[in-house]
């Protein structure tokens, strides 16, 4: 069977309230979902499952997880649960060689649910779970992207979800758009080494020094975009979408390539 290459895609998700508003980030994730080749499979890549090594759901369900805190009713109403894929999952272990292993302890996470559940509403799109490897540093989860690259020749879509500029410790909620001038700052700072395709100041972003320090003061919502980026090559295409930085240090900056 002909299946269409699937491109690579990083999505700012932002606060897991996008799941149950209707605002331009979730308009945008419909549309993604309407306009993307339809998948044969997603690995999901979340900035929220945060492990030391490399991990991969190989189960054959994704158990929804609710990580988040103090939020209404309504989110936790929110039923998303696709079925898992292990012969992908297989796949993915195989490409990545020793590096990962099968962890079935997490699910899907509202990094990733809370975007699918606008991407693609019926959850009928089977999905891989992939950890956030803390343990390693930038330039190998990089390569761990490049060894995914086959997948997307095999009908995988490749969803990274973390956010470009991530401070919990310094968001405005006065801000509903917006971001402090480090925020922007670095966030074009990444736009611009993307779109020059100058993949070495992405990995190397600590290079901004100051901005860098206060755009990523933790790496998890970070790391999901080097392995996207990784996964990406050379004759993509990079569209830019949802680009604007909202409550003062989030940004939505998402991107597509191929």
């Amino acid at each position: 069977m002909d299946r269409t290459r699937m491109p690579v895609v990083f999505v700012g998700h932002g606060s897991p309230m996008n799941a149950i508003e209707d605002n331009a980030w979730s308009r945008t994730w419909k549309e993604l979902g309407r306009t993307l080749p339809r998948p044969e499979c997603i690995l999901a890549i979340s900035a929220h499952w945060m492990t030391r090594g490399q991990k991969i759901r190989n189960a054959s369900d994704n158990r929804q997880i609710y990580d988040m805190y103090g939020f209404p009713q309504e989110l936790y109403d929110v039923e998303y649960a696709p079925a898992g894929e292990p012969i992908v999952a297989k796949q993915v272990k195989e490409l990545l060689s020793s590096e990962a292993a099968f962890d079935d302890s997490w699910g899907i996470d509202h990094g990733i649910w809370s975007v699918l559940v606008s991407m693609f509403p019926q959850a009928d799109v089977p999905v891989v779970m992939m950890s956030t490897d803390l343990a390693a540093d930038p330039r190998e989860l990089y390569r761990r992207g490049t060894a995914l690259r086959s997948l997307r020749e095999a009908g995988v879509l490749i969803l990274a979800s973390g956010n470009v500029v991530h401070n919990l410790a310094l968001v405005d909620y006065s801000m509903e758009h917006g971001g402090f001038p480090w925020a922007h700052e670095f966030d074009a700072f990444i736009k611009d080494a993307i779109l020059r395709n100058d993949t070495d100041s992405v990995v190397d972003y600590r290079s901004l020094n100051h901005a860098s320090r206060q755009a990523v003061r933790t790496p998890e919502h970070f790391y999901p975009l080097l392995y996207a980026l990784g996964a990406s090559d050379s004759t993509d295409e990079v569209e830019v979408w949802n680009e604007d930085l909202c409550l003062g240090a989030l940004s939505m900056t998402s991107y597509t390539f191929g």
